[in-house]
């Protein structure tokens, strides 16, 4: 793979960085548009106070990365292992964006927005996801294992099945029909 940027370098609108490495870079309030990172390695670099939007991250390598208070909007995120990231001060939101096959695991992602997302079978398990945001958001095949749901919003959330035994969904906001994924795992009937 390519070794690309050095200190201080900028990314152009546009630039394909596809299997190319940003090892160890730093980037501060930085707006990321049409840029593909597919198959990049961004391996210990920082991103901080950064937008990404309408980019392509498809099995981007985010080993020992920082995002903090990154902001994704209309981008297509398929195969990221996030839960690989710097844990110390993660925080990201999400509008608009495919995210598929993607592992949140053991993240705190209090308050985390999703809004208007697709998460096609994205693994949560041990996430720390109270008060997130998943209105409007396809979850389908999506995961959730011992989370914390507690005043998370699934309004027009659907596609989800969420086992209330184990997760905490207390004061957790879901929609009808929606809702009924809540008894998924219970082998019941209903007419």
């Amino acid at each position: 793979m390519e070794r690309i940027c050095e200190k201080g370098c900028f990314l152009k609108t546009g630039e394909d960085l596809s299997k190319k490495v940003l090892e160890s870079q730093d980037f501060e309030a930085r707006t990321f548009q049409n840029v593909n990172f597919s198959e990049a390695i961004l391996r210990r670099s920082k991103f901080i106070s950064c937008t990404f939007k309408s980019c392509n991250l498809s099995l981007v390598k985010l080993e020992g990365c920082r995002l903090q208070n990154v902001e994704f909007i209309d981008c297509k995120i398929v195969g990221a292992e996030f839960f690989k990231c710097d844990k110390m001060l993660f925080s990201v939101s999400f509008r608009n964006c495919l995210l598929h096959y993607c592992n949140f695991s053991d993240l705190n992602m209090k308050n985390t927005a999703f809004s208007q997302s697709k998460i096609k079978e994205g693994h949560f398990t041990n996430t720390q996801l109270s008060g997130a945001d998943f209105t409007g958001v396809d979850l389908s095949g999506t995961i959730f294992h011992n989370c914390d749901l507690t005043k998370a919003d699934f309004s027009r959330a659907f596609n989800y099945q969420i086992d209330p035994t184990t997760n905490k969904v207390a004061k957790a906001k879901f929609s009808l029909p929606e809702a009924v994924g809540l008894l998924h795992g219970f082998q019941i009937v209903i007419d």
